[in-house]
């Protein structure tokens, strides 16, 4: 354990490094089975053959340039899914998802194909921050009729599994994973495995993070990833804020000079110094 001393080390699924460890490798294709399985209700058979498109691991190290964080799968008979872990949610996040989840389904459409030939697509969001649409754990949206609730077709699918709605009791078989994902105690997860030999497996790979040195620092590097971007997602969040106030105050002092008050008393008015004023004159 090295540097840790008497600190004890808490891992969780939820972080990037880990969950894409866990979901979206070759060694660990059992595991992503037996998840999405329970996800989508597709049948275990379905995922014969199945391929994950973008195996790359984030790097070591925050700064350095990143693969994509999110799990592509390719079934055999073509359908997509795509896997996503999110701990911070915004307010565009649906239609982010609706944008990629499109784009998966135009990914290898080519000039010439029937438009019979599309693919369906499935994308899944496990989200640690709470969904606002939706009450539910587990929500699905599909393109049906608003008044007859008719499917117009099955080509879209979208879930958000929100992990802040889980309880502690009388959790479903697709809870006790959301649980294993959400928990940073390896008690937890312990418990959750019992008679489940694919959490088993599961958790002796969460494990590996308390063992390996290099594992440990691949998962600390998706840590500190995931700070800088939520820091610099908010700085340009302030400096919009900045931006929006600084026009409005132009604006306010513009509609003032027209009413004949002076450079100094619009000034104060809107914070503005004299010198931005006196360019709308």
């Amino acid at each position: 354990m090295g540097k840790s001393g008497n600190i004890r080390l808490r891992f969780t699924a939820r972080n990037d490094y880990a969950f894409k460890k866990l979901f979206g490798t070759d060694e660990n294709k059992d595991i992503m089975i037996e998840f999405l399985s329970l996800v989508t209700n597709l049948r275990k058979d379905d995922f014969d053959d199945v391929r994950i498109e973008n195996t790359e691991q984030i790097p070591h190290f925050y700064n350095e340039k990143t693969g994509r964080l999110d799990i592509k799968i390719r079934l055999k008979d073509d359908r997509k899914i795509d896997v996503e872990m999110q701990n911070t949610y915004f307010d565009y996040y649906p239609k982010r998802s609706i944008f990629y989840c499109s784009k998966l389904i135009h990914e290898h459409f080519m000039s010439g194909f029937q438009y019979t030939q599309l693919k369906k697509c499935i994308a899944i969001n496990v989200l640690n921050s709470p969904f606002k649409l939706s009450g539910k754990i587990h929500s699905i949206y599909r393109i049906r009729e608003k008044e007859e609730q008719t499917l117009l077709d099955e080509l879209l699918e979208i879930h958000f599994l929100d992990l802040t709605k889980l309880q502690k009791d009388n959790l479903t078989s697709l809870e006790k994973w959301l649980m294993f994902i959400k928990t940073d105690s390896k008690e937890v997860r312990k418990m959750l495995a019992q008679g489940n030999p694919v959490m088993t497996k599961a958790n002796k790979v969460m494990d590996i993070f308390y063992l390996d040195e290099q594992e440990r620092k691949r998962y600390e590097a998706a840590c500190e990833y995931e700070s800088d971007r939520l820091s610099m997602i908010s700085e340009s969040e302030r400096k919009g804020l900045e931006r929006g106030s600084r026009q409005k105050a132009l604006e306010t002092a513009k509609n003032l000079l027209q009413f004949g008050l002076s450079v100094e008393n619009i000034a104060k008015a809107t914070g503005l110094n004299k010198e931005d004023v006196e360019t709308l004159i």
